[in-house]
């Protein structure tokens, strides 16, 4: 299915734009060349409209998508991976935390700090060895498993993807607002989820009309 197709589907049930002289289909676009890594700026120039309007679009969008605060369905995993690397926002570093189910592929969660700690990690099962992920589950009485290769390279390639997206503005994101970063990157994951093409199975990992199911009820 194609990416325009699979983004339609989600304008139409989440109806972020507001009815205007620009057609949905050129908006819808402008999402798909964005994400795929052009500037605002580039997609303006492609499709010939302000990068105001752009940039206007993606965050209507990241916003829709983020409202139920959901990035894929609810089921029980078998393992999870977690992680967290370093990004900046106006010049200072935050950590960005990912969860991924490692058999499918998926995003679970998202989320961006200011510090990393055990309170931050205390929900995380499946870690790399750092001492905030052994405090975590400590106070919790939980066991973990600590994986360095293996099952945990299915966060490395997220972060990579994330960064080769990011890179383009040198991982630095201008905003005096936190939280439209976070609704980028929640955008992003629900791009990796349901639009990108994942190599290892020739399709997205998830099935976007299954989130639609669950998510709409929850917006009703």
């Amino acid at each position: 299915m194609k990416a325009e197709t699979i983004i339609h589907w989600v304008v139409s049930a989440l109806k972020p734009f507001r009815r205007n002289k620009i057609p949905a289909e050129k908006k819808i676009r402008a999402v798909e060349l964005y994400l795929k890594g052009l500037s605002y700026r580039q997609t303006a120039r492609i499709l010939e409209i302000s990068h105001v309007t752009v940039w206007e679009t993606v965050q209507k969008l990241a916003k829709a998508v983020y409202q139920p605060k959901l990035l894929t369905v609810k089921k029980q995993r078998n393992s999870i991976a977690v992680d967290e690397t370093v990004i900046k926002i106006n010049g200072k570093k935050r950590f960005l935390w990912a969860a991924i189910d490692v058999e499918s592929r998926k995003v679970l969660a998202v989320w961006i700090t200011v510090t990393r700690n055990w309170w931050i990690a205390r929900d995380f099962i499946l870690v790399d060895g750092a001492v905030w992920y052994k405090s975590a589950f400590k106070s919790l009485g939980l066991s973990f498993v600590h994986v360095t290769f293996g099952p945990r390279n299915s966060i490395e390639r997220w972060f990579r993807t994330v960064k080769e997206r990011t890179k383009r503005f040198w991982n630095n994101f201008r905003s005096g607002d936190w939280r439209r970063v976070h609704r980028f990157v929640f955008l992003f994951a629900f791009w990796y989820n349901f639009v990108r093409v994942h190599s290892r199975f020739g399709d997205p990992p998830g099935d976007v009309t299954e989130w639609l199911q669950e998510v709409i009820p929850e917006l009703s």
